[in-house]
């Protein structure tokens, strides 16, 4: 039969290791959290300038439409300049697109991330739980014990297996026009 000290030693460790686990976790939730806000504030600056962009663009449209109208005079030089233009803005287009896709693929990863977290603190809530099942005073059995810890390593490992089978998916953008990515 375990000795109080060695019962009291045991529920220590569960406690401890419950306790600053979720502890831990807790601020890594709260870091995730965070990023995410930073990258939302991000995003909005990428779109603000994605507007921008697109000013530049209608105000390429009225030289254009002032040239064709005959209004301005056309030249072999305004003729390179605006087809320089074009490419530059056709490229700066497609670096706000990807830009706004690896926003959206990371805010998938962030959610996913935040839920791993939060299974592994219910996870630990388990080894916590039990941990108060053991009584010192009371001078349980070794097979009191034994089926104690089994049972508590059996509900571990049933709240990983379901958060594996939940959170093992792939990183998709789908949201936008320009196509689908798969991250993994």
């Amino acid at each position: 039969m375990p000795t109080k000290t060695m019962l009291h030693e045991l529920k220590r460790l569960l406690l401890d290791t419950a306790s600053g686990g979720s502890r831990q976790l807790t601020e890594v939730e709260s870091d995730l959290v965070q990023t995410n806000i930073l990258l939302g504030e991000a995003i909005g600056k990428l779109g603000n300038s994605f507007m921008d962009l697109h000013r530049s663009v209608q105000a390429q449209q009225e030289i254009l439409g002032e040239l064709m109208s005959g209004q301005g005079e056309l030249t072999a030089d305004s003729i390179a300049r605006l087809k320089e233009t074009q490419g530059e803005v056709s490229h700066h287009v497609n670096a706000a697109v990807t830009g706004l896709q690896f926003q959206d693929m990371t805010s998938q990863l962030l959610e996913r991330i935040v839920r791993r977290v939060i299974g592994l603190r219910e996870a630990l809530g388990v080894l916590s739980a039990n941990s108060f099942e053991i009584l010192p005073e009371q001078g349980q059995t070794d097979e009191e014990l034994e089926a104690l810890l089994a049972d508590t390593v059996k509900a571990i490992e049933e709240r990983l297996t379901v958060l594996d089978n939940g959170l093992w998916k792939a990183v998709r953008q789908t949201r936008m026009e320009s196509g689908d990515i798969e991250l993994f």
